[in-house]
């Protein structure tokens, strides 16, 4: 016991622990003017020292603001009122829900498409790639759509490469998977994911991917110029290893020592062992030894507890083993003594059965017992043993008539339903009844009625007497040890049936007015 308060208490220790070292690390991840003054110190000294990989100027390959929607995945998405189960890039579904694209944008240039991937024209005109608007209602370029249809032979790597630009940029993978490398520029943003491409359409001022960092190159002057420096992320994470900072995507609702843009600079963890002190590294560390040894001393305590079970059991084993030989002697004496069974009295025959009774209870009970202990390991309370039992109505009548014979009119028995044969343990049978009509008699109010209905595919067995139970649910009428009206154990036994009766697949199902049992096998 004195163990488990030493965890409480370590555990307590360490939560103190713990909050000291986070209010630490906070309060040494607020910026200071000087860590920003290094951070724009590293910026400027990575422009100096590492040559982009590329510098790409998007005005000057998308001209116009209808153009430079190629590049924003916004306008890759199809619009609501279209049918998405038509290929616009077939030539199936011709002029299907044709009417839902006379009000859409460009409508014009919607038709000359309709009427040339349906065969009513044979060629588009020079220019139909390059006049606005670029994107179809379905979401894609119309180059895209023309490539995928293929009606000119524009599957060509000649064809695709004279019109990457009119192609939106969320369709360059595919490209690049069936004509092979697009070569150029168009080799890099291939690689940028759909995050960065929205970010790139919203001009942000620095963009992080796995492959690259952007950065924006801003003009004095009041047209916007759409030009980023392309750098290799390797050569990004090679320049910042020697610094105390890392360098990632800024993440909302995750903390972040300094917000630049849509970046989070923060310490590296290197560095943030270079602020603690050697006491607070110190008091850390000692945390988690402290915690050691105290799961250490737990696995200990578990240990001995385990050799304790083992040392009971084997008690328990010998005992039972010792029992057996006086209980065999017993019942060689009461063999030799049924000899004379015909010449005694009355009285005393009916004693002497009794003890033969008795006696064989004591032998099936140490056997239980000594079977009990082999099959504990295996996870299971009892080892069944069922027998298959001709009557249900004649097994039932030999385990209460004590009963019948003891308590008289003060113990009703009735049976319902059909007699029938059944396969069951007997012996464990007969100690779940056993404990619920003594318990009905000895702590209940006679008269006791026992019900036994026989169903096809079922037994319910009815155990009640007149009086009221002081405890509201079975959990608590079952747990061990709990005392009765008259001061007498009857969680004991109880436990025992709801067990037992758990481990036949059975149910029970308990009522405190007036005091009754319903259980029930599936037999």
């Amino acid at each position: 016991m004195r163990l488990y308060i030493v965890l409480i208490l370590t555990a307590l220790a360490m939560a103190f622990g713990t909050g000291y070292f986070a209010l630490f690390l906070q309060g040494s991840y607020t910026p200071t003017l000087e860590d920003i003054v290094q951070i724009n110190e590293l910026k400027l000294d990575f422009q100096k020292k590492v040559a982009p990989r590329a510098i790409i100027n998007f005005n000057s390959i998308y001209y116009s603001p209808q153009q430079i929607r190629l590049i924003d995945p916004f306008y890759s998405t199809p619009s609501e009122e279209i049918n998405k189960q038509i290929d616009y890039f077939s030539s199936q579904d011709c002029f299907k829900d044709f009417e839902i694209l006379v009000n859409q944008p460009g409508f014009e240039k919607v038709w000359v498409w309709e009427e040339y991937r349906c065969g009513k024209k044979d060629h588009l005109s020079p220019g139909f790639f390059r006049q606005p608007p670029f994107i179809h209602p379905s979401g894609h370029s119309y180059a895209y759509l023309s490539f995928k249809l293929n009606k000119e032979n524009n599957r060509s790597r000649a064809w695709v490469r004279n019109n990457l630009r009119y192609f939106h940029i969320t369709e360059l993978v595919d490209l690049q998977s069936e004509v092979g490398n697009l070569g150029g520029i168009y080799d890099l943003l291939v690689k940028l994911d759909y995050n960065s491409l929205l970010s790139l359409a919203k001009g942000e001022g620095t963009i992080l991917t796995k492959t690259f960092l952007l950065a924006r190159i801003t003009y004095p002057g009041i047209l916007p110029i759409l030009e980023y420096r392309f750098y290799d992320r390797d050569d990004l994470d090679n320049f910042l290893k020697d610094s105390s900072f890392i360098l990632q995507n800024y993440k909302q609702g995750r903390p972040c020592f300094y917000r630049d843009g849509e970046l989070c600079w923060d310490y590296d963890v290197k560095h943030i062992f270079k602020l603690a002190n050697f006491s607070t590294i110190a008091f850390f560390f000692g945390l988690i030894i402290i915690c050691a040894i105290v799961v250490r001393l737990l696995l200990v305590k578990i240990r001995i507890q385990r050799q304790e079970e083992e040392r009971k059991r084997l008690a328990l084993q010998v005992l039972t083993h010792e029992f057996r030989t006086p209980v065999t002697s017993l019942l060689l004496s009461v063999e030799q003594i049924n000899r004379y069974l015909p010449n005694l009295e009355d009285d005393l025959q009916e004693i002497l059965l009794r003890m033969n009774s008795e006696i064989y209870r004591l032998q099936r009970l140490t056997e239980k017992s000594r079977n009990y202990l082999k099959v504990q390991e295996g996870g299971k309370l009892i080892q069944l043993n069922d027998e298959l039992v001709p009557s249900v109505y004649q097994m039932i009548d030999e385990m209460i008539y004590p009963y019948s014979d003891e308590h008289g009119d003060l113990f009703k028995v009735t049976f319902k339903g059909e007699d029938r044969s059944i396969k069951i343990d007997l012996y464990w049978l007969q100690i779940c009844l056993k404990n619920l009509i003594e318990n009905a008699f000895f702590h209940g109010t006679p008269p006791v009625e026992f019900t036994l209905e026989v169903l096809s595919d079922s037994i319910v067995v009815y155990v009640s007497d007149q009086g009221k139970c002081q405890f509201d649910t079975l959990e608590e009428l079952t747990s061990e040890f709990v005392k009765g009206n008259k001061s007498s154990g009857t969680g004991l036994g109880m436990s025992i049936v709801h067990k037992i009766i758990r481990e036949m697949e059975g149910k029970i199902v308990f009522n405190n007015d007036p005091t009754s049992f319903k259980i029930t096998f599936n037999r």
